[in-house]
Parts: C-alpha cells; sequence; structure tokens
C-alpha cells in the first residue's frame, strides 16, 4: 500500500460523532468515550480489511498511540490515530516518534476554546479534528 494513499478522515468523524450519540448520556465519562471510539475506529478498518493494532507504545514515548493502521507485507506504519480531550503534548511527542502517512488526533473536549488552544502543540504533519456532539 502506498504511504501517500488518501484517507478519508472526514467519513471517520461522521462515523464517530455517530457512535459518540449512540452513548447514552449516564456512560459518557471522558475515558469510556475514549475507549468506545478507540473500539468503533478498530472495527471500521479492521472491516475494510486493514491490519490496525491497539495501543502502540513507540520507543521513547509516555502514552501509546491509540490506533495504528499497519502495512503487512512492508511492516511499516501507515497510519496512526490518537483520541484525547484536548490536543496534548503526550499525544504529539507520541506520533511524532515515528514515520507515518498520516498522523491524526481526534478529540472530544467540550469547551471548544480549549480544544483550539490546545492545537498550539500540534506539529505540521499532524492533524486535528474536533469531533462534536
Amino acid at each position: 500500500m502506498d504511504e501517500k494513499r488518501s484517507w478519508d478522515v472526514e467519513s471517520w468523524k461522521v462515523f464517530l460523532e455517530k457512535v459518540w450519540h449512540g452513548v447514552p448520556k449516564p456512560f459518557r465519562s471522558d475515558k469510556s468515550l475514549h475507549r468506545t471510539l478507540q473500539c468503533a475506529l478498530y472495527g471500521r478498518l479492521v472491516a475494510e480489511g486493514r491490519t490496525v493494532v491497539a495501543d502502540y507504545l513507540p520507543p521513547r514515548a509516555d502514552r501509546p498511540v491509540d490506533l495504528v493502521i499497519l502495512n503487512p507485507t512492508e511492516l511499516s506504519i501507515e497510519g496512526a490515530v490518537c483520541f484525547d480531550i484536548v490536543v496534548s503534548l503526550y499525544a504529539v511527542k507520541s506520533l511524532s516518534a515515528f514515520e507515518s502517512g498520516l498522523k491524526l488526533i481526534f478529540t472530544t473536549g467540550s469547551f471548544k476554546k480549549k480544544v483550539e488552544e490546545s492545537r498550539f502543540f500540534l506539529k505540521p504533519d499532524i492533524q486535528h479534528i474536533h469531533l462534536e456532539l
């Protein structure tokens, strides 16, 4: 698979927002939402025939990357996704620890101003998409 593959991250956004809407309000803690979104995207990517690994901890990183999408023939990372409330330095450091055609952070914070301010940590090769309820 080509490293310059085009990723349909906008359809992922729509899909993940639908998943989020499906979680009853009393069960929407940050931690359970994070894991639910991670599992939903994992299932979608596997259903598309991709090789996906959850909670990959890159060398010299303090936090695992929620999902990495692999090229199984070359044993390389084609894409990587983190979920967070705001753009965190930990997520940026983890995504910066390796080469990948797609590096993406989905945020779920309810205070849009805080989410926007946290974009300060982003590097040019890391995309950010804010999910909204």
